[in-house]
């Protein structure tokens, strides 16, 4: 048996996101397709447009066999730790085959850039320094100092997907992960919006927040699309700033990757701000990206300081949220090669720390949610399996 695993958010999911699993499926020749999907809270530290289990259902009508969940923990970090994350739990549940997608399909030149990451040339050091000096982020800085060191366009570089892709290959190099990678060329823009083709998760959430449902479900594969409903969140500024204010600088300090003495400016700006946006406005500099201060900032709300990093450097267990129905013989085969636990009910893991902050993630997310029926709390250990039928 062949099983392919693929990292995902699927923030809502799309037609991008169904091509992605058939030529995963058409190219890797597997025989079941498992997803390793982030929970409520988003890699850019934003809160989910539909619960995990609505995801769950909708990628599993759409082709996928299996949904795990990426913790919070991994879930909610830079590039590194999320691919680090899903990369150990696939790895950990026996997949033979990574997927993914990037904008970058060649496999030499994003082998090339993964190994940059890893060992810096004293050309790339030294470009990389002088850019940060002029007060750019990292992120842009190594863009910039890797594009005139190979020679590929900086624009390229920076596209989210071939980030991850880099770290990806890095992870699975770093962890001596017997999966191979597939890189499968993406269809369309990131930032993609309507009449370019594939419409991007960024246009679909703009749609269904304006009440352009119907729009929206255009663009979505059409076993989904009765699941896709108007969206009204609440931003939860009182409550993050509520937090905020209540913490010390050197609680502050201890938040993943705050450095520099940002947590003075966040100290100081959480008592001048009124709001979460007027704080990231606040907060934003050349210096820092907004994904990295909204990562921040939910780090603050959910509680996820660098003691829970390293108390829990990998993904301890493998909680399974949903499961076509049919494909029980690829459970019976994940319990068999499975070096991690596998678990679907959350009763199973009370008390463990990395589920701790799950439960608090999905209690916070559903706080921020406009109907009454979906503010109530606990649903962690309410909700069941999402099983759905081929």
């Amino acid at each position: 048996m062949k099983i392919a695993g693929i990292i995902a958010e699927y923030n809502p999911f799309h037609s991008g996101h169904a091509w992605h699993i058939s030529q995963t499926r058409r190219i890797s020749g597997c025989d079941y397709v498992v997803v390793c999907m982030a929970g409520h809270f988003t890699q850019r530290g934003e809160p989910a447009i539909y619960s995990k289990w609505r995801r769950a259902e909708m990628a599993l009508r759409a082709g996928a066999d299996a949904v795990f969940e990426l913790p919070a923990l991994f879930a909610v970090r830079s590039a590194d730790a999320f691919a680090g994350g899903g990369v150990s739990l696939l790895s950990g549940l026996g997949a033979d085959v990574l997927s993914f997608g990037s904008e970058i399909a060649d496999p030499v030149l994003l082998g090339k850039l993964a190994a940059l990451r890893e060992r810096e040339p004293e050309a790339v050091t030294l470009a990389l320094r002088e850019k940060l000096a002029t007060g750019m982020s990292h992120p842009r800085a190594w863009g910039e100092a890797v594009s005139e060191y190979l020679g590929v366009p900086r624009e390229t570089l920076m596209l989210p997907n071939v980030i991850l892709g880099m770290e990806y290959l890095r992870a699975l190099k770093a962890s001596g992960s017997g999966m191979e990678p597939l890189i499968i060329q993406r269809r369309g823009s990131y930032h993609a919006a309507e009449g370019s083709g594939f419409l991007s998760a960024e246009a679909l959430r703009k749609l269904l927040k304006e009440g352009k449902t119907e729009r929206a479900r255009a663009a979505m594969p059409e076993a989904v699309r009765s699941l896709a409903h108007p969206v009204r969140q609440h931003g939860m500024d009182d409550v993050l700033l509520y937090r905020l204010r209540g913490m010390s600088v050197e609680e502050l300090a201890e938040l993943p990757d705050i450095g520099e003495g940002l947590e003075h400016r966040l100290h100081r700006l959480s008592r001048e701000c009124g709001g979460r946006d007027a704080l990231l406005a606040a907060l934003k500099c050349k210096r820092y990206t907004y994904a990295r201060l909204s990562r921040l900032l939910t780090h603050a709300l959910l509680g996820l300081n660098r003691a829970a990093l390293e108390a829990v450097p990998l993904p301890p267990y493998g909680r399974l949220i949903g499961l076509r129905r049919g494909a029980e013989e690829l459970l019976s085969e994940l319990d068999r090669r499975a070096s991690v636990p596998i678990v679907s009910r959350a009763k199973a893991l009370r008390g463990e720390p990395c589920f701790g902050l799950e439960c608090r993630a999905t209690d916070m997310w559903a706080l921020m949610q406009d109907d009454p029926a979906r503010r109530v709390s606990g649903m962690e250990y309410t909700r069941r399996l999402v099983s759905v039928s081929p």
